[in-house]
């Protein structure tokens, strides 16, 4: 289905109530984009989203998601009256005082009294570099986080790292060594090879003026988001 196929059934099917439905975008793309919208005051819209193939609905507040997330893989009855509902919901102002991501975060950062240390684009440059590193070891806290991981993972395993808003991070941990496995044959466990990397974390580190602490017991670089 169509982006032009989406909108036109949309935009006969919903009932906007007093919201302002966005116009057609009659450019094509191949890339998720927004398919169709309705604001309101107070910067409140529903919004719809997606591919060619399937896509998601949603409530945002200042461009920020303050609803559950609905998938939808066809547009029928069922999905509409889903559809229809956010947007009820939107009218009769349950979204009104709902707090964003970013308000949840100023909470904490002024309950906890914190500081920042970083920015969105250290944040970008420290994790462009250190992603092109195979197999890097590393764990991070977020300021809403409960407790504190235990294990370490690599970047290529976190399924939610691309995704997630690096302003929620409080501390970020590097490992400066790395573990290769090689096979030795069907009969044998494989070798663990270890390579100490902390030069290349170091110049990373150094290059973009990223403030670190260093845990040399263990080889680790301690990057703070908040302290």
């Amino acid at each position: 289905m169509s982006q032009q196929e989406v909108y036109e059934i949309l935009y006969n099917a919903l009932d906007f109530r007093s919201g302002t439905v966005q116009p057609k975008n009659e450019e094509v793309v191949d890339k998720s984009s927004l398919l169709f919208q309705i604001s309101w005051k107070g910067n409140v819209a529903f919004s719809v989203e997606g591919w060619k193939h399937f896509g998601w609905f949603l409530v945002k507040k200042n461009g920020q998601q303050v609803s559950a997330l609905f998938h939808y893989t066809k547009i029928d009855n069922t999905t509409i009256s889903c559809m229809q509902n956010l947007i009820n919901e939107i009218e009769y102002g349950k979204y009104d005082n709902k707090k964003t991501q970013s308000d949840r975060i100023q909470d904490i950062i002024q309950q906890k009294q914190l500081t920042s240390c970083m920015n969105k684009t250290k944040w970008q440059e420290l994790i462009g570099e250190i992603r092109q590193i195979d197999n890097l070891l590393i764990k991070y806290k977020t300021i809403f986080d409960t407790s504190v991981p235990e294990f370490y993972w690599t970047i290529k395993g976190d399924e939610h790292f691309d995704f997630m808003n690096t302003a929620l991070i409080e501390w970020f941990i590097i490992s400066g060594n790395i573990k290769e496995y090689e096979h030795r044959g069907r009969l044998l466990e494989p070798k663990i090879v270890q390579h100490n990397i902390s030069n290349k974390i170091v110049d990373v580190l150094k290059k973009y003026s990223i403030y670190y602490e260093y845990d040399e017991t263990n080889n680790l670089y301690v990057i703070y988001g908040y302290r």
